[in-house]
């Protein structure tokens, strides 16, 4: 139900491969919420899509969802949607539960494409409100647009719900048709502004967190990433190790300290290289977060608190879910790593 509010690309196409135009070269990396993850399309969602998007219910919601829906509908819009994207028309995301990597419907940028779906499973548990939220701070945050536009069904009461839960203002009305019914019925159009977006988020007064992360590049040019335990914010999320910083601690004093804690390294402070930062708007807090660069540290790596590690370079995290405020960061680091001839 969402769509660009901008008439100009959004998206360029390199080499078959859908690409924001502001993240040029870059893969597209997954978007994590406390319970989701939000990707691109596999054939294997194949399956489950068309078993959950056979419901009446679902393709009535809906502007462009035939019904019945079989296997081979499944198959084609999921070609569609790589299409779209590697065209550059569209942003078309499969929503996944973290917890068990079940499929469980799908988000687009692109109201004529069918907005957003789940299955009836998950109806009623806020998956779409999370889902449908998480799309659009990547819209504003990271693909930096202006507006964006969404509609829905007068009597879907419950998408509706989300879009006004989410800060969008209904605009008026209009007839829509669908593949699902006969004649024409009438949606309601909304629309919510980066400036109306930002408006409201300091409209509630939010606890400022630092926190500070490091990038530790190995020999083979690999970086370390650590896996968010069950029982935290996140779980199963992939992250850069590092930690809030206490009262009075400078940013590498911190991460010296959050290394040692986290990971049983040594690291000095002048093997660290400022490299960015991060801003980042979460529901219930700001998060600031200095990001440095480390190729040298002592003693080898390790879960020092019970968490999985991995080494792994930039194409690698195209499958990796990662917080929504590592995604700029991360391309940014591979700017710099790739000048560098490390990427």
């Amino acid at each position: 139900m969402l769509r660009k509010g901008k008439k100009e690309k959004e998206f360029l196409k390199k080499d078959g491969v859908m690409i924001p135009s502001n993240l040029l070269n870059r893969p597209f990396l997954p978007v994590a919420t406390e319970r989701l993850t939000l990707r691109p399309l596999r054939a294997g969602d194949a399956v489950p899509m068309a078993t959950f998007a056979n419901d009446k219910d679902i393709a009535e919601r809906l502007f462009r969802m035939p019904y019945p829906y079989t296997l081979q509908d499944a198959k084609t819009f999921i070609a569609f949607a790589h299409r779209s994207m590697a065209e550059g028309k569209c942003v078309i995301l499969a929503i996944v539960r973290r917890s068990d990597q079940q499929f469980m419907g799908v988000i687009s940028s692109e109201a004529e494409l069918g907005g957003f779906w789940l299955g009836k499973p998950y109806w009623g548990q806020g998956y779409g409100t999370e889902a449908t939220g998480a799309l659009v701070h990547f819209c504003f945050h990271v693909l930096k647009q202006k507006e964006l536009k969404a509609s829905a069904l007068q009597t879907n009461m419950a998408s509706r719900r989300i879009l006004e839960k989410l800060g969008f203002c209904e605009m008026g009305t209009k007839e829509i048709s669908s593949k699902a019914f006969e004649g024409t019925r009438e949606a309601v159009c909304y629309t919510l502004s980066f400036h109306d977006f930002i408006t409201r988020y300091h409209a509630q007064e939010r606890p400022l967190v630092w926190v500070v992360a490091a990038v530790l590049i190995n020999e083979k040019g690999e970086m370390l990433i650590s896996e968010r335990p069950q029982g935290k914010a996140l779980p199963g999320v992939w992250e850069l190790p590092g930690g809030k910083m206490e009262p009075g601690e400078t940013p590498e004093v911190s991460l010296i300290r959050e290394l040692q804690e986290e990971l049983g390294i040594q690291v000095r402070e002048e093997d660290l290289e400022p490299l960015t930062f991060a801003s980042y708007r979460y529901d219930t807090f700001h998060m600031i977060m200095p990001l440095y660069l480390c190729h040298r540290w002592e003693s080898t790596p390790h879960g020092a608190e019970g968490q999985r590690l991995a080494w792994v370079n930039y194409a690698d995290l195209a499958s990796i879910p990662l917080p929504a405020a590592d995604i700029l960061p991360i391309h940014r680091l591979a700017d710099v790593l790739k000048e560098r001839g490390a990427w």
